[in-house]
C-alpha cells in the first residue's frame, strides 16, 4: 500500500471557541459560542481573533483567539489534529478574574489505526482570581499518560488511566461531609464504559481559593460553583468492519454555575478533538 493509500480514509475533526453563556439575573441573555472555529474534514487550518467583548457588568473580556489545524505529523508517523482557545482579562462579576486562559489539545493518530497520542502542553491558567484572592491552579497535564495506551489499546481499557481518573475521585470523596450536590457529582468514579465515556479534570489541586474546594471544582458563597480544566474522553464504536473507532477528546478550562448574584451557566475556553479513519487510514 502506497503512503498516499494509507493516508486517504482520516477523517479530520476540531472545533474551538472563548465563550459561550446563558444569564437569567441580573440580566437575561443567550450568548452564542464566540470567535468558533471549526476544522474542515480534510484539515488544513483556521484562526479566529476574538474581538473585545462586554455584557452589561456582568461578563467581559479584552481579547483572544481560537485556532484548530489538521496535518500529516512532520514526523511521518500519522495525521496531527490542534485546537486551541485563548481568553485574556477575562471579568464575571468582579468575582472571576483572569489575566489569560489557555486550553490545548493536541493529537496524533497513527497511520496504522491505533488510539491516538493526546498532549495538552501550553494549557494554563495566568493569574487566576476569585473574589480578589490569587488562586495557583496545579495541573496534571498527563493523566492520560505521556503516549497512547500500549497496543494499540483504548485509553478506556488502560490500567494505568483509569486508576488515574478513579484516585482523582476518590481524593474528592475521602474528604468526606461533601454537600449532596457534590455527592451527586462525584457520585461514580467518572467513567461510563457502557456509554464510552470517562470524565476527569486536568486540575490535580487548588491552593488559595476563597470558598470550598472539592477537587478541581471551587463553591464559592454567593457566587455559585466553578468548574476548572473539565476533560471527557469519548469512544465511539465503528460503523462497519472497514472503520476504526473514533476518540473526542473534550476540554472546558471553565464552567460556571452561578446562582445567587448573578443567575445562569456559561463555558469558558473550549475546545473539541480528534477525527477517526478506515482502516488503514489514519484512526
Amino acid at each position: 500500500m502506497s503512503l498516499n493509500d494509507t493516508e486517504s480514509g482520516h477523517i479530520f475533526h476540531a472545533h474551538a471557541y472563548v465563550l459561550e453563556a446563558t444569564l437569567e439575573q441580573p440580566v437575561q441573555n443567550r450568548t452564542g459560542r464566540q470567535a468558533l472555529v471549526d476544522l474542515p474534514s480534510d484539515g488544513k487550518y483556521q484562526f479566529q481573533s476574538a474581538k473585545p467583548f462586554q455584557l452589561f457588568g456582568v461578563l467581559s473580556y479584552r481579547s483572544g483567539y481560537t485556532q484548530v489545524a489538521g496535518h500529516k505529523s512532520p514526523k511521518g508517523n500519522g495525521h496531527t489534529t490542534l485546537a486551541t482557545s485563548v481568553i485574556e482579562d477575562l471579568n464575571v462579576l468582579d468575582v472571576v478574574t483572569a489575566d489569560r486562559v489557555v486550553g490545548q489539545i493536541s493529537t496524533t493518530h497513527p497511520f496504522t489505526g491505533q488510539a491516538p497520542s493526546v498532549t495538552f502542553l501550553g494549557t494554563r491558567f495566568v493569574n487566576l482570581r476569585i473574589g480578589g484572592h490569587k488562586v495557583d491552579v496545579e495541573t496534571d497535564l498527563h493523566i492520560l499518560g505521556h503516549q497512547a495506551p500500549a497496543g494499540g489499546a483504548s485509553y478506556l481499557d488502560d490500567a494505568g488511566v483509569l486508576a488515574r481518573m478513579s484516585q482523582q475521585h476518590a481524593r474528592i470523596k475521602a474528604g468526606g461531609d461533601l454537600p449532596d450536590w457534590a455527592n451527586d457529582h462525584f457520585r461514580d468514579n467518572g467513567v461510563s464504559l457502557s456509554e464510552g465515556r470517562a470524565s476527569c479534570s486536568l486540575v490535580k489541586k487548588i491552593h488559595g481559593n476563597p470558598g470550598q474546594c472539592f477537587g478541581h471544582v471551587i463553591d464559592v458563597p454567593h457566587f455559585g460553583k466553578i468548574f476548572l480544566g473539565e476533560l471527557t474522553v469519548q469512544r465511539k464504536p465503528a460503523k462497519s468492519k472497514d472503520e476504526e473507532e473514533a476518540y473526542h477528546f473534550h476540554l472546558t478550562m471553565i464552567r460556571l454555575q452561578m446562582g445567587c448574584i448573578g443567575t445562569g451557566s456559561a463555558k469558558i475556553v473550549a475546545m473539541d478533538a480528534n477525527g477517526k479513519g478506515g482502516k488503514g487510514g489514519g484512526g
